[in-house]
């Protein structure tokens, strides 16, 4: 049996739901973070992925709000710069086959419980949409998003509506049905066995009016870069490691971290051991890494990067980094000629 996404710890870039808490009157956006439980420095933008819980608490409370269609009124607002490096390597890339490819690896970045596979038929192209947290009808106005963000991104390279396309959704028709088909630019199918965009396989050939080739090479390695870092964070070991890397002098235990995941220590347990790891694994590997770093530069003493490590007590520091290394911190650093 898989978790339920909510049980997964996944989590999901800020980026979209920025948009859509703009987008809002200062008191509904705030209200919606309250309802989610998300703090209010979000007023103004984070960085910060969130749990897709949090995400989901907050899109309860828009559809509250404004309504089940809360998505499509606000769609507008997820344009190009919206999409980010994703968007932007997708765009400049030479063609229609080239800005599908980009796609199909890098979508996670932005829609991390998504995933999309590229078919080809003699004459056609399908690219699906994998629905890998299993979201659910509950949560269609997720995917959707989704897959309206995709005809956005293949409209600019077309350089024209997507007027032949047709959008598959593996769901009934939904009370909103008639807003959904306006956004849509070529036909929906509803109860489909796939979520899926089918277009001619002949657009894939069709340059983009965006093509760039400096531009493209400069979003295409930023991607790259996130999508080695979102990799990261969605192991489990990861996770742990970023959450301790964040507060060296007070590295959350295990249950804060159980709990800031909604799930519970003896799952995080199982899942750190399963990709072969532990949380006291993590931890002596994060505090050996900033211990060799704070030794290898002379602006602190030994008793000082022992408390920034979070050692109540230098002797313990000093006990441990000696198991880990075979060498007391001072003489570690007398080593490298640090002293």
């Amino acid at each position: 049996m898989t978790d339920a996404p909510w049980e997964t710890g996944l989590l999901v870039p800020p980026t979209y739901l920025n948009v859509i808490l703009r987008d809002l009157e200062p008191a509904l956006a705030k209200r919606v973070l309250d309802e989610a439980g998300l703090p209010e420095r979000w007023m103004a933008g984070s960085a910060e992925a969130v749990p897709i819980a949090l995400m989901q608490a907050a899109v309860t409370s828009l559809r509250g709000i404004i309504g089940e269609h809360w998505h499509l009124k606000m769609i507008h607002r997820l344009n190009l710069f919206a999409h980010g490096s994703l968007g932007m390597a997708a765009v400049t890339c030479p063609d229609m086959g080239s800005a599908i490819s980009i796609l199909e690896r890098y979508v996670t970045v932005r829609a991390p419980f998504v995933r999309l596979e590229l078919r080809l038929d003699p004459d056609r192209c399908v690219l699906r949409l994998v629905d890998e947290a299993g979201l659910g009808e509950p949560w269609r106005d997720l995917l959707e998003i989704v897959m309206l963000g995709i005809q956005s991104l293949l409209e600019q390279v077309h350089g024209s509506p997507l007027r032949e396309m047709q959008m598959h959704f593996a769901l009934p028709a939904p009370p909103y049905d008639s807003l959904l088909e306006e956004r849509v630019q070529g036909q929906v199918i509803y109860g489909s066995r796939w979520h899926e965009m089918v277009i001619p396989r002949s657009w894939l050939e069709k340059t983009s009016p965006m093509h760039d080739l400096a531009m493209h090479r400069s979003a295409l390695s930023r991607l790259e870069a996130e999508f080695a870092a979102v990799a990261d964070r969605h192991s489990v070991t990861g996770m742990v490691r970023q959450l301790l890397c964040a507060a060296p002098e007070h590295p959350p235990s295990l249950g804060e971290i159980a709990r800031g995941q909604f799930i519970t220590s003896r799952t995080l347990i199982r899942r750190l051991k399963s990709e072969g790891s532990s949380y006291q694994k993590i931890l002596q590997e994060v505090r050996l890494r900033q211990a060799i770093k704070l030794l290898s530069a002379p602006d602190f003493t030994v008793k000082q990067i022992s408390y920034m490590l979070g050692y109540k007590d230098p002797s313990n520091f000093g006990r441990a980094f000696a198991l880990w290394t075979g060498q007391s911190p001072g003489e570690f650093r007398k080593s490298l000629g640090s002293d």
